[in-house]
């Protein structure tokens, strides 16, 4: 016999001892186990939890309490869908017996007197029976289990594909709106450049609308440039290419340099425009990046000036133990509380329905907070609605440096002849005779060379060169060998790398080559002259 059906808890419960005796006998003889026995059906409640037997053997016809009414009590312990195998044992085997032991919960019958060998044998099958059904029920738990495990693995899937189908969505929309404002900011300064640049080849044009063209035509060249450094600038920041160049910054320096950029800007909208900073902040320099840091306050001067039609505009900073919080404070349009999070996304402004509520990549909070973030500092702001706005960003001190650092390196003065001999390396010919036309009135002499060898070769011909303006991209040898390469011979030589090459880290490349400035293309006249002043090369 399967061990299984050995260990079974039988039990039996009947009124006669004899009967008792003689089933207890039987399952000794045939090996089972766990047999416990009673003449009082009273004890069944209790047997029942306590023993939890595997089958039954019940007399029909008991003192207390007859089989039936022991089947009609446990009917209610006995859990929905379980096999309890129940064996009637009685010497009335009427048929109205039978009916109503089979409908109060009976499963086979044995009579009375008992045949052993039958009595074996039903209770045997019983036994299969219970097992049987007990493996199926494990099987079905089992697979239920299995069942349910399953479906919260595809419910999960379903919520991951669910996820995963939003964001493609949410990037198809991004996609959409990137190639939208590159189509809108770049189109459109274009068509203010072509226009206007066609208009004024026209010969019945007055010189009051020559100037108003060629200020609108420097306008919209100036917003196409802004434009393309910014989508340059996020695609740096996405990809985590952008390496930090640390180095003494003078804060009171760079603040009025960058207010002194947009004093006409604030003069034409009627703005006022303060600095505000501490009375200990004389000459303080920071630790950090200047290129980063410059972008910064830039991109969040742009906002205040561009969301401010009346009132003011401050920029400060105020001092912390190892820190500094620079502030940009408008009067403006401000910005509601539920779209403050919001506006530091890629291409949103306040009004999400419609991107183009101002001019603008959309960009720009989006740069400040990735470049803040590169500086090791935190961003904040607070508006409200009507009102105005406040941006706040806090970068670490660094190294504090009191004084004038941000002095340029000492380089001699070549202001011996009357006029500078200049250099121009630039392969393009456009950007030379745009070169060369502007300098000749500041210059005695340009010598031009299409490429980097050229320019070296030159600078060794002809030591009266006193400065040189160095393209980077160049066939046979770019700027930064050619720069290399002069530095060998003219120690001293003012260098000034001019360069389509306008990404962030792009100057720092042109300084560590040797050249002592950066100019990125387009070239403004200004600024080459100022490079001419700063160097001694111009009174």
């Amino acid at each position: 016999m399967d061990s299984s059906l050995k260990n079974a808890n039988i039990l039996i419960v009947d009124d006669s001892e004899a009967n008792i005796d003689i089933l207890a006998g039987l399952f000794e003889i045939q090996g089972y186990t766990n047999v416990k026995t009673t003449t009082d059906p009273r004890n069944i409640d209790g047997l029942f939890n306590s023993f939890k037997p595997d089958i039954l053997l019940l007399d029909l016809l008991m003192p207390h309490l007859s089989g039936f009414e022991v089947m009609e009590q446990l009917r209610n312990k006995i859990p929905s869908g379980t096999f309890f195998p129940i064996l009637v044992l009685t010497a009335d085997m009427t048929v109205e017996t039978k009916q109503r032991a089979l409908s109060a919960g009976a499963n086979d019958f044995l009579v009375k007197p008992f045949d052993m060998i039958e009595a074996g044998l039903r209770i045997k099958n019983l036994l299969e029976a219970r097992y049987t059904h007990q493996q199926l029920e494990s099987q079905n738990h089992t697979l239920e289990e299995k069942v349910k495990e399953r479906t919260y693995e595809i419910e999960k899937k379903n919520l991951e594909l669910i996820s995963a189908k939003d964001k493609a969505e949410a990037s198809d929309r991004l996609k959409t709106a990137f190639m939208q404002n590159i189509s809108h900011e770049v189109r459109t300064p274009l068509n203010g450049i072509l226009g206007f640049g066609a208009l004024l080849a026209e010969p019945d044009v007055s010189e009051s609308e020559k100037e108003q063209f060629l200020s609108l035509l420097k306008a919209s060249s100036t917003r196409l440039i802004n434009t393309i450094t910014d989508y340059m600038d996020i695609s740096l920041i996405v990809s985590d290419s952008i390496e930090i160049n640390p180095k003494p910054v003078n804060m009171n320096k760079v603040l009025t340099e960058l207010m002194n950029q947009y004093k006409d800007q604030c003069y034409s909208k009627k703005l006022d425009f303060y600095l505000s900073i501490p009375g200990d902040g004389n000459d303080l320099s920071v630790h950090t990046d200047p290129e980063l840091f410059r972008k910064i306050i830039r991109h969040l001067i742009d906002n205040a000036v561009k969301f401010t039609n009346y009132g003011s505009i401050i920029i400060g900073y105020s001092l912390s133990p190892g820190s500094i919080e620079f502030f940009v404070k408008d009067t403006g349009v401000g910005i509601e509380e539920d779209a403050q999070e919001r506006i530091f996304e890629n291409f949103m402004q306040e009004n999400i329905d419609n991107t183009r509520g101002h001019e603008g990549s959309g960009l720009g909070l989006s740069i400040i907070k990735g470049f803040t973030k590169l500086l090791d500092g935190k961003i904040r702001l607070q508006s409200v609605k009507g009102q105005g706005t406040t941006f706040y960003f806090t970068i670490p001190i660094g190294t504090g440096i009191p004084g004038n650092t941000g002095a340029r390196a000492s380089i001699s003065n070549f202001s011996g002849a009357k006029l500078p001999v200049i250099l121009i390396a630039e392969d393009e010919f456009t950007h030379r005779l745009y070169l060369g036309s502007f300098l000749k009135k500041y210059t005695s002499m340009i010598y031009m060379a299409t490429n980097g060898k050229e320019a070296v070769d030159l600078c060794r011909e002809h030591p009266e060169i006193s400065m040189v303006l160095m393209d980077i991209k160049m066939p046979l040898m770019n700027g930064f060998e050619a720069t290399r390469e002069i530095r060998s011979f003219r120690k001293d030589i003012p260098i000034i790398a001019i360069s389509a090459h306008a990404m962030t880290g792009d100057e720092k490349k042109a300084l560590d080559a040797g050249c002592n400035a950066y100019i990125a293309k387009p070239t403004s006249g200004t600024e080459l002259l100022e490079e001419l002043k700063n160097y001694g090369i111009l009174g």
